[in-house]
């Protein structure tokens, strides 16, 4: 897995812009390293960016947005 797959471009495409991208796959590693830590200690390679990356491009997780009501 790396930055290349998923394409980075259908990433940012698909967040909407480079910011939205970086705080949802940021927030998403995050959630995975404390819910699989033995996993990422088991698999070293595997980093929790580009696996959090590849959920949000397999539609694992996806973006939702606020309205007003919900502030």
């Amino acid at each position: 897995m790396s930055w290349l797959n998923p394409p980075i471009e259908e990433l940012i495409e698909k967040a909407g812009n480079k910011y939205i991208l970086c705080t949802l796959i940021s927030k998403r590693a995050k959630e995975l390293l404390r819910s699989k830590e033995e996993f990422f200690k088991a698999n070293q390679k595997i980093k929790p960016i580009e696996y959090a990356s590849k959920e949000f491009y397999e539609d694992v997780y996806t973006i939702s947005k606020r309205t007003s009501e919900e502030e």
